[in-house]
């Protein structure tokens, strides 16, 4: 009755997969604070060949998305995530040997690939795993897995690298390596899916289905919106606070770790508050929260210096309920809004949105702060207010099982 009330899924038989995500965020963890610095200090990498080289692979690995939809509709997601796993172990195994440009751009490559394939089959997976009726449960206590995870892995990736300087930073790139493959075998072993594959049902029509779905391709663009406030946060609050507010360097980590303790605590609970609501109408408060973040954040410069503080810890809850509410939210309807057999695809190809946000939102912020460091808060506010009225706009065309939870 407790786990209920706390908003948990029927997890019997599926705890193999929650272990499994959990040890992937865990590594993940260890080593994400630190990529560019393990470039730099371990392999004696600049910096600014560091970034072109990431950021080249990166946009390398974006057709893998759709490709990725249409492996898991074949093959299911299962198989699809166990081979993502691999493809970042043995690419985390290559950056002990990386020494220069090129073998970085190889190996950060293949894990560019195999992070993608992750991202396009993962939310797939987890549909797969869940009745439908508990996958807004399901995904956010997957959520929740992986933020204890990677809550957990900065810090103990910092105190490794502290003890033992650049032999540290090989151990957590050998930890994080093995963290894959750990998964890669709970998975493999311990997981088991009962949706039909593409190949045992009628003709679905693959994406040619999927690109003539109109209302899916604007809830798609409309994710871009939402994905590009949700990255404002870590992306720009770090440089505003320093350089705009004059805050002192160590409240970005406390910013950070409120957050993702938040993000850890609160989100099955959240999840489980939103269950009468129609999820359309839980992403319109998404982007009313986080319109009205953007716009507190902007009007920090106007606070007294002694209230500043408080103030941004208070603000982040408004961009964490954001958070807490999207994360399993916009998941749960893509998935309730696509047909069974074309699932992969939908969710793969809705993953577009972030990659988007991705790219344009560091070039977005940067321009607009060169111009008057509020600006960018100001656009992203109006911006939010924008992705809520889209959904608002759309609720009446999208299919009803995908905005009204199915009963259990």
């Amino acid at each position: 009755m407790l786990a209920r009330q706390l908003g948990l899924p029927r997890i019997r038989g599926s705890e193999g997969f929650l272990i499994a995500i959990f040890i992937d965020a865990l590594g993940s963890g260890l080593f994400l604070p630190f990529s560019l610095l393990y470039f730099h200090e371990a392999a004696g990498l600049a910096l600014v060949t560091v970034g072109f080289a990431l950021s080249l692979a990166t946009i390398f690995t974006l057709p893998i998305a759709p490709l990725t939809g249409w492996l898991a509709d074949r093959f299911g997601a299962r198989y699809v995530v166990i081979a993502s796993q691999l493809l970042q172990g043995a690419g985390f195994l290559g950056y002990l040997v990386v020494n220069n440009a090129p073998t970085l751009i190889v190996f950060a490559l293949l894990t560019g690939i195999g992070q993608r394939m992750f991202w396009s089959a993962y939310f797939t997976l987890v549909a797969d795993i869940a009745e439908p009726s508990e996958r807004d449960r399901w995904y956010g206590l997957a959520g929740a897995a992986q933020n204890i995870g990677l809550a957990l892995g900065g810090p103990l990736a910092g105190l490794l690298v502290a003890s033992s300087g650049l032999l540290g930073y090989r151990i957590v790139v050998v930890v994080n390596c093995v963290s894959f493959l750990l998964a890669a075998v709970l998975l493999l072993f311990s997981v088991h899916t009962k949706r039909p594959l593409q190949h045992e049902v009628t003709e679905t029509g693959g994406y040619r289905t999927l690109m003539r779905d109109r209302p899916f391709l604007i809830l798609t663009l409309t994710g871009v919106l939402y994905a590009l406030g949700s990255m404002f946060f870590p992306l720009g609050i770090p440089i505003y606070i320093t350089t705009t507010l004059h805050q002192p360097a160590w409240a970005i980590g406390f910013l950070l770790a409120f957050n993702t303790i938040l993000l850890a605590a609160m989100q099955t609970i959240v999840v489980r508050y939103l269950e009468p609501y129609r999820r359309t109408r839980a992403l319109m408060l998404v982007g009313l929260l986080l319109g009205i973040w953007c716009g507190t954040t902007a009007l920090a410069i106007w606070i007294p210096s002694w209230l500043l503080l408080p103030y941004l810890f208070g603000i982040t809850c408004l961009y964490t309920l954001g958070e807490l509410i999207s994360a399993a939210t916009s998941s749960a309807l893509v998935a309730a809004a696509s047909p069974d057999a074309l699932r992969g695809r939908y969710l793969a190809f809705f993953q577009f949105s972030w990659s988007i946000a991705s790219i344009v939102a560091p070039g977005l912020f940067t321009t607009l702060f060169s111009v008057t460091p509020t600006l960018p808060w100001l656009i992203v506010g109006v911006l939010m207010l924008f992705a809520s009225l889209s959904i608002y706009r759309l609720e009446a065309h999208l299919p009803k099982r995908a905005i009204y939870k199915e009963e259990k």
